[in-house]
């Protein structure tokens, strides 16, 4: 079956994210374990330089006092001195250093842990979305064949039979199309589902990926941190570390946690402002010309779908014009609403558009089968070139793509979110009327209704003729 997550773009940023986050996960984790070498070594400098400045000790006093001995037991003092630096300088590297990384790893593993889980949860709803419509298309196409079969037996034999057997059949044929309709409605609805589903996986995504971004921050802080209150203990040595804590303090000097940050956003850049989702298309029994179906058959049936469509096409479009009104209100009155407000309604503009562009895809395509049969000039509209068909085992299926605004919150300040979204993604097009826009030379074309190349339009004002 065709992976439907495989060209994703949400997915692959996030990917690539995570393979930064865990690059930076394991150096953090060899730096833990290299400062607790560091730790176990100065600790136990310390203890053996005490031991010897507590024999030094020992030794000068069973000894006569001299200005010698004075010096040497100066000496041991420096020895203890130097001891206590060293333990000091370990159990910092302990309790400010090891501890503090191991928190926040742990921490940050069990988040990632459930984004990835939250992550993999609604991926599972996609392809499980995806399946079933295969597998009720499926059921409807084997539905409808009975159905076909049943019909034609019944027109073969209603005249030849007794008035009691005729009422029989007519009551299968009756239970039959109730049962063929049923099937036809669950496979349409869960076709519906399908954008949806896909939306929420991909907000999903859009929300794990901020949140590992902002871990990755926080990583990147901490390091800072770390580096900044290791400079402060090994600066009290002395002048015997003069030479290594210059070194060190030119590194650190240098240290920029923003440029940081910023390098990191960089390196993980979106190479591209477009979103090409892909979504399953309805195939129906009636649209195979090789069926056996009878040809006024096929009409009505492709016409009473397409009705169906044309409703709901019309209630998309009423509720998108409702949802711009409503943003140019807000934004001729900010007063009206809050940002957050503002936002969902915005998103809830891209979520119709995206759902009108799935229903006209459909429209267009049983239009053009209608048309055929018809034998009228066939319907034209922009996502023609974004209708794909492909055959698995013994079935063919159609899919569309449609290109939307690639929405992430990463590198806001870099990357322009394009206003324009569903199957037309023309940056000289200027929207006039609803579902009219101009293609920057002076003429104008219907994004919906449909055109048809003859005078016989096929569109949505004249519905199905």
């Amino acid at each position: 079956m065709k992976d439907p997550l495989t060209n994703c773009s949400y997915n692959k940023v996030y990917k690539e994210l995570k393979e930064v986050s865990q690059n930076g996960e394991n150096f953090c984790k060899q730096l833990t374990s290299i400062l607790q070498q560091r730790a176990n070594l100065e600790i136990s400098y310390a203890k053996g330089l005490q031991k010897l400045a507590s024999k030094l000790t020992k030794a000068l006093q069973s000894t006569k006092k001299n200005c010698i001995c004075g010096a040497w037991a100066f000496a041991s003092e420096s020895m203890k001195s130097a001891a206590d630096l060293h333990q000091k300088l370990g159990k910092a590297i302990q309790s400010e250093a090891i501890k503090p990384t191991h928190q926040v790893l742990s921490a940050q593993e069990k988040k990632k842990r459930t984004l990835d889980n939250e992550v993999e949860k609604m991926a599972n709803l996609v392809m499980n979305n995806w399946s079933q419509q295969i597998k009720a298309k499926k059921k409807l196409m084997v539905e409808t064949k009975k159905h076909e079969a049943l019909f034609h037996s019944v027109e073969r034999t209603k005249q030849s039979v007794t008035e009691k057997e005729k009422r029989k059949l007519l009551g299968k044929l009756k239970k039959s199309t109730e049962k063929l309709a049923k099937e036809d409605e669950s496979y349409y609805q869960k076709n519906i589902a399908g954008y949806t589903t896909r939306l929420k996986w991909e907000v999903t995504l859009q929300n794990c990926y901020q949140n590992v971004l902002d871990l990755e921050k926080e990583r990147i802080q901490l390091l800072c941190n770390i580096l900044n209150q290791y400079n402060q203990h090994v600066s009290i040595f002395g002048q015997t570390l003069t030479t290594g804590h210059t070194q060190l303090h030119c590194a650190i000097s240098k240290i920029d946690v923003e440029k940081d940050i910023r390098t990191l956003m960089e390196e993980t850049s979106i190479s591209t402002t477009e979103e090409k989702s892909e979504f399953l298309l309805t195939d129906y029994f009636e649209e195979d010309p090789t069926n056996g179906m009878d040809k006024e058959r096929r009409k009505s049936s492709i016409k009473s779908k397409l009705s169906r469509l044309k409703e709901d096409i019309e209630k998309a479009s009423r509720d998108k014009e409702g949802l711009e009104r409503m943003i140019n209100v807000y934004t001729a009155n900010p007063s009206f609403t809050d940002a957050k407000t503002k936002k969902e309604t915005a998103v809830l503009i891209d979520e119709t558009k995206l759902k009108l562009d799935l229903l006209q895809a459909n429209f267009f395509k049983l239009s053009s089968v209608l048309a055929e049969l018809e034998q009228r000039p066939k319907p034209t509209h922009p996502c023609i070139s974004c209708i794909s068909k492909w055959k698995e085992k013994d079935q063919t299926h159609s899919s569309v793509k449609i290109s939307r605004p690639f929405m992430t919150k990463k590198l806001e300040n870099v990357v322009r979110r394009t206003s324009s979204s569903g199957l037309l993604n023309n940056p000289g097009s200027v929207p006039l009327a609803s579902g009219i826009t101009s293609l920057g030379n002076g003429t104008c074309q219907a994004l919906y209704p449909f055109q048809a190349r003859g005078d016989d339009e096929l569109n949505l004002e004249k519905g199905i003729s």
